[in-house]
C-alpha cells in the first residue's frame, strides 16, 4: 500500500506541537508521540484503526478519523486498497467538513 501525507499535514503537526510547547516541552513531546503512535496504528490496520467519517446526514466510508487518546484531536485520513492518505490533524471541536478540501485532489 502506498502511503502519502498531504503537504499541509506536517504543518498541522508542527502548529499544534508548538502550541503545546508554549505550555510545556513535555506536553509537546507527549502530543508528538501520540501523533506518531496514531500514524503507526493507522498504517498497520487502516481499515480498522479509525471510525468512518460521519457528516451527520451521511457516512463517508472512504474517509476515517482516528481519535487521539489523551488530546482533543483526531487524524483525518483516506484509505483505499492501494493508497493511504493522511490529510490533517484536527481539533475535535472543529467541523471536519472544512478539512475535506484536502481530499479533493490526492497529493502526488
Amino acid at each position: 500500500m502506498r502511503v502519502l501525507f498531504h503537504p499541509e499535514f506536517p504543518q498541522d503537526v508542527r502548529r499544534f506541537v508548538n502550541g503545546y510547547a508554549g505550555v510545556s516541552s513535555g506536553l509537546a513531546e507527549r502530543f508528538r508521540i501520540e501523533i506518531e503512535d496514531a500514524i503507526g496504528a493507522i498504517k498497520a490496520a487502516p481499515n480498522s484503526a479509525g471510525h468512518f467519517l460521519n457528516l451527520g446526514s451521511q457516512i463517508v466510508p472512504e474517509l476515517r478519523r482516528r481519535n487521539l487518546r489523551a488530546f482533543p484531536f483526531f487524524l483525518l485520513y483516506g484509505a483505499t486498497s492501494e493508497l493511504l492518505i493522511f490529510g490533517s490533524v484536527i481539533p475535535s471541536h472543529s467541523d471536519p467538513l472544512t478539512w475535506l478540501a484536502r481530499f479533493q485532489k490526492p497529493p502526488l
